[in-house]
């Protein structure tokens, strides 16, 4: 357990839940993982992450971050809460560090309200059973994340992805881990501060060694900067 009086906020990756953090949880005592609030049918990014930013600030000065599309959100969040430092997970610093894909499907974002995310989480469910996880722990670890997604909050999480068209200025410290074989948010698009060798985009899970190091790393410059 590291023992700090630093508050470390991490959101997750589109809609999970805190299980992507199971073993940061079990790292840090100071960590909260915040859930999703279901959004307003006007949100955008900026109002969404105010409304966390207010439900955070409570917990006074603390350093932020997130994994995947949580990392995008603390980026939002940053702008609001004013945090020590932000740390990003597997995740990207701006709509020009998306990959490809996600830039041609932008077109599709209107079709995002017809998933059928339910089924699409019961289709999944194999992928993240401990025999997947065995030979494929990249492929499970998305699988574990989706399978407890909200619907409501993942269709608006993925609209969001989708049409994110800027990256607010973060006026702290910015420290980024990204795993080399990432295929979701490909490293090759963005330049992080450490890479996982080995690391797939659920690093939290699968890697969770190096991330807790690099997060012990990023509370130790902040604290003695402060």
């Amino acid at each position: 357990m590291h023992r700090d009086s630093t508050p470390l906020i991490l959101f997750s990756g589109l809609a999970a839940d805190c299980e992507v953090f199971a073993s940061q949880s079990l790292a840090f005592e100071n960590l909260i993982v915040p859930s999703w609030p279901v959004p307003e049918s006007d949100d955008t990014l900026d109002s969404y992450s105010e409304r966390l930013a207010n439900d955070l600030r409570p917990y006074g000065p603390a350093v932020i971050g997130g994994a995947s599309f949580g990392g995008i959100i603390a980026l939002h969040v940053a702008k609001y809460l004013d945090p020590l430092a932000v740390i990003l997970i597997g995740s990207v610093r701006s709509p020009v560090e998306l990959p490809r894909y996600a830039k041609l499907a932008r077109r599709l974002q209107p079709l995002v309200s017809l998933l059928h995310v339910r089924l699409m989480q019961i289709a999944c469910v194999p992928m993240g059973s401990k025999m997947v996880g065995r030979w494929f722990p990249h492929l499970s670890g998305l699988a574990r994340q989706f399978r407890h997604s909200e619907p409501k909050v993942f269709k608006w999480s993925l609209s969001r992805i989708l049409d994110w068209d800027f990256s607010p200025q973060v006026d702290c410290p910015l420290f980024h881990i990204h795993g080399d074989r990432d295929i979701v948010l490909p490293i090759r698009n963005t330049t992080p501060t450490q890479i996982v060798a080995g690391g797939g985009h659920v690093i939290s899970l699968t890697h969770a060694r190096e991330v807790n190091a690099f997060i012990r790393s990023v509370l130790k410059q902040v604290n003695k900067e402060h």
